[in-house]
């Protein structure tokens, strides 16, 4: 008994203490912060949509606070100006990220380019850009327009038999096969089985993957809980497994039949450049960068598009006449005509603004203590976290945020090309920006020159959105009309 109430003592000063040191300031210029309960933080406050719940919080405390996930100290930022001070200007005291629990299983102990640090992710980095600088330059252009031709074909199939389509998987087919192409010169076809192929295994652990990196883990934010989460990993694996499992297949057969003089595609441009077997598991880990990341977020992306020109049949029509003068009604759209559709570019712009699919990125950490901007003091060890949520629906920078207006990326020397940063900024950027935005294009492009989008009842498709390291929309069907 007496065992039981020194215990319970113990919790409760443990719990007092905490509850102190989390709403203790450290310096007069900390940045200001919402009250923060022991041992949760302020977990409990931002619900389950955590990017909108930091907005809302960035509404009250300013666009630079501070919040605790549990027991990690983190400071999110939305203003424009300091997140380019953070990312750019100071980029070597925030150039890594944060180690947890999830983070080490999914990255397999930070070998990945996502994930790693110091030395090894400017190594990592480099040999990424090399590569893919001398396998686009030959491949792009073939890919987009096998792939998507690939789309429309089926798209047409269900257009022809008057079918509503549930678009996901076949956005998912496209931008996959863009990666798989690029990466692995292969591709998974439009007909495999779907009940027992790589297609629904790949995409069934993607987005198991992105679901789990995107969310504030109870197991990665509270320290005594993470012995937990690790021994859970170590008992149990990860879906990240899965996907290595296939990579590292595909990287045997390519190691095998190398050729240094005639490289293939990215895997091969990896292989010739990297230190052999020594980098053969980060090797292995940039493919799955680019397998969950690349793929699942352009796929989202589309997928979102779909649903605001749906939502949006004035704005809709509106792209659609300029593909028709630009490209011919029913022709393909290649990326030749991107730089003469100046509207088809705006609304694609709006649609990562509006709803970007990665809304609180990847977070930083600081090596360093430091002062931003001359007035917020960010310690040592302290989470950095970028809501680019709560920076694209700024009132200060955007007049009606939360209206769809791809206008407004219209105006001559207006700065919203420098707030909209879908693909964060500075030396640790996405690397497959360029890909990502003219595999949109293409994607876009194609479908409106081709076909008008309605909902299957003629009401808005529900907007609402799913959280994950991607937000998702809600599954909605799609009826497609030929013009």
């Amino acid at each position: 008994m007496n065992i039981l109430i020194l215990s319970f003592l113990l919790f409760v000063i443990y719990l007092l203490m905490d509850l102190i040191r989390k709403n203790k300031k450290q310096t007069k210029i900390d940045p200001p912060s919402p009250f923060a309960l022991p041992l949760f933080g302020n977990l409990l406050q931002i619900g389950s949509l955590p990017h909108l719940g930091l907005e809302t919080m960035a509404k009250k405390y300013g666009h630079v606070f501070r919040f605790w996930m549990g027991d990690v100290y983190a400071v999110v930022v939305s203003d424009p100006e300091v997140i380019r001070e953070i990312m750019v200007k100071k980029f070597d005291n925030f150039s890594n990220r944060p180690k947890t629990p999830s983070f080490q299983v999914m990255s397999r102990n930070y070998v990945d380019l996502a994930m790693n640090h110091d030395e090894q992710w400017y190594h990592i980095r480099k040999l990424v850009s090399n590569a893919f600088t001398k396998t686009k330059l030959r491949t792009i252009s073939n890919v987009l327009d096998e792939q998507v031709d690939h789309l429309i074909r089926k798209m047409n199939e269900y257009e022809k038999n008057k079918l509503p389509m549930y678009p996901k998987k076949y956005l998912q087919k496209y931008t996959l096969n863009m990666i798989f192409s690029i990466m692995f010169s292969d591709e998974i076809p439009y007909e495999e089985e779907e009940n027992e192929g790589r297609m629904v295994r790949l995409c069934r652990s993607m987005h198991i993957i992105m679901q789990q990196a995107g969310s504030a883990n109870f197991g990665d934010c509270i320290n005594i809980l993470r012995p937990l989460r690790s021994l859970w990993f170590k008992l149990f694996g990860s879906e990240m497994d899965n996907v290595f499992k296939i990579t590292e297949e595909i990287y045997d057969e390519h190691w095998e039949t190398l050729d240094k003089n005639n490289p293939r595609d990215l895997l091969d441009h990896l292989i010739i450049d990297s230190r052999g077997l020594k980098d053969k598991e980060s090797v292995i880990m940039i493919g799955n960068d680019f397998i969950v990341a690349g793929s699942e977020t352009s796929a989202t992306t589309l997928e979102l598009f779909l649903m605001f020109m749906i939502n949006n049949q004035e704005i809709q029509e509106k792209m659609a006449g300029e593909l028709e003068g630009v490209v011919g009604l029913g022709n393909r759209a290649t990326l030749s005509h991107r730089a003469n559709c100046p509207y088809s570019n705006a609304v694609i712009k709006e649609v990562m603004r509006i709803m970007p699919v990665t809304p609180l990125g990847i977070p930083r950490e600081a090596k360093e203590s430091i002062i931003i901007a001359d007035k917020y003091f960010i310690q040592k060890g302290a989470t950095v976290i970028i809501n680019q949520r709560a920076l694209h629906h700024n009132t200060a920078h955007w007049v009606n945020p939360e209206k769809f207006m791809p206008e407004r990326f219209l105006v001559e020397d207006d700065k919203h090309n420098d707030y909209l940063q879908p693909f964060s900024m500075g030396p640790r950027n996405c690397v497959g920006s360029n890909l990502a935005i003219e595999e949109l294009f293409v994607a876009c492009a194609n479908i409106i020159n081709r076909f008008k989008l309605n909902s299957i009842d003629g009401k808005p498709v529900n907007e609402e959105e799913l959280f994950g390291l991607a937000i998702a929309p809600h599954k909605f069907q799609v009826c497609l009309e030929a013009r």
